[in-house]
């Protein structure tokens, strides 16, 4: 191998997923199909929990809901909110990797209508119905499937899940940035000031 062809490996993503990455990726496309009908039954419920108690939508409850209120229904329905925010930020994360999978130039489309079709499709419940949806053989589709899964792998470990790291630590320092220029002086500080004025 040149040194050329040494050095481009080293960026190539996909030729450095390690087998834990690739065991949990697989665990989590199993889990996305399930998990996403889940959250769709709970926000159904969630909506007719909150009409049948309330006499309102979900969108007005959370509206009301920013006005702080001791009830402890209200609690209980903001902690299920939350539930339900975890499981749509891992079915997000997903999905962005899939969308990076899709750009990649060489098989994207290919690696792409596999996996959309086997696990990012809620009814698709086998690698056979797959085959049927894309309307290819058996072999294609085995052929294929490990390297979309090590490609999204890729992009979920090496990409996305680092973006999100980054994303979530400039918040923070925002955060803490606005947190001290709206933080009240202190009492010596005050001190300090009285005596320049």
């Amino acid at each position: 191998m040149s040194k050329f062809e040494n050095y481009l490996k080293r960026f190539d993503i996909a030729a450095n997923v390690t087998d834990e990455e690739l065991e949990k990726t697989q665990a989590l496309l199993h889990l996305y199909g399930p998990t996403l009908r889940r959250s769709s039954r709970r926000l159904e419920e969630f909506e007719e929990e909150c009409y049948e108690s309330r006499r309102q939508s979900v969108s007005d409850f959370i509206n009301l809901a920013v006005d702080y209120d001791r009830d402890t229904d209200r609690k209980r329905i903001a902690e299920r909110l939350i539930e339900m925010g975890h499981s749509m930020q891992l079915l997000s994360m997903l999905d962005d990797a899939l969308l990076l999978v899709k750009d990649d130039p060489t098989h994207g489309q290919r690696y792409f209508d596999i996996l959309s079709t086997r696990y990012f499709n809620a009814y698709c419940k086998s690698n056979e119905d797959a085959c049927l949806i894309l309307g290819i053989s058996t072999a294609t589709f085995y052929r294929n499937i490990k390297p979309a899964i090590r490609l999204l792998a890729a992009n979920l470990w090496c990409v996305v899940i680092p973006d999100m790291i980054l994303d979530e630590q400039r918040r923070d320092a925002e955060q803490a940035r606005m947190d001290a220029e709206n933080k009240p002086a202190s009492e010596s500080q005050m001190r300090d000031y009285m005596r320049v004025v």
